[in-house]
């Protein structure tokens, strides 16, 4: 039985998926596939079961250091149960959690969900009507739940900025 021995656990529209793809690619880590398949967060996704999630972990060979990337395990208020549900099951995970400037990381957030037809609004009436375009930005309040449980020495934080300037440095 395999589990991850580490999570990219945010922020969306932060270079998640980069660092998902960049890790996948060094020898000796293995990341999962679905990049994001928000198991603890998701009820349809929890309600898989434990063998469902093991089995994203099946291919990686013996050695690897296991890792798959789920945003919305930072993503309060919208997924409650999420650390509930991971700490029952993982008790010495490591957390990468990545950061971008607050208010980019908002104007990211806005665009895409206008794209998808989520949002029709203009940005500055949608940040009054969808609590999330700031609440996904506001970092402490994110973190604070897993600093808590986990410890803030087993929470990596890494910036957008730095992996963007020196993409070699910040993986290694």
């Amino acid at each position: 039985m395999t589990k991850p021995d580490f999570i990219i656990i945010g922020a969306m529209k932060s270079a998640t998926s980069t660092l998902h793809e960049q890790l996948a690619l060094q020898a000796g880590i293995f990341m999962s596939t679905p990049k994001e398949p928000n198991f603890f967060s998701d009820d349809a996704q929890y309600a898989r079961g434990e063998q469902w999630y093991e089995s994203l972990f099946t291919d990686a060979l013996p050695m690897d250091i296991c890792g798959e990337s789920s945003t919305h395990y930072t993503k309060l208020p919208d997924y409650p149960l999420t650390l509930e549900r991971m700490s029952q099951y993982l008790i010495d995970v490591k957390l990468i959690y990545v950061m971008r400037h607050p208010i980019e990381r908002l104007i990211s957030h806005y665009i895409h969900q206008w794209s998808q037809n989520v949002i029709s609004c203009n940005i500055n009436e949608a940040i009054d009507k969808y609590e999330e375009l700031t609440a996904y930005s506001c970092y402490a309040r994110q973190l604070a739940p897993y600093f808590k449980h986990y410890g803030k020495e087993n929470v990596l934080p890494v910036f957008t900025e730095a992996l963007r300037c020196n993409p070699q440095a910040e993986l290694e």
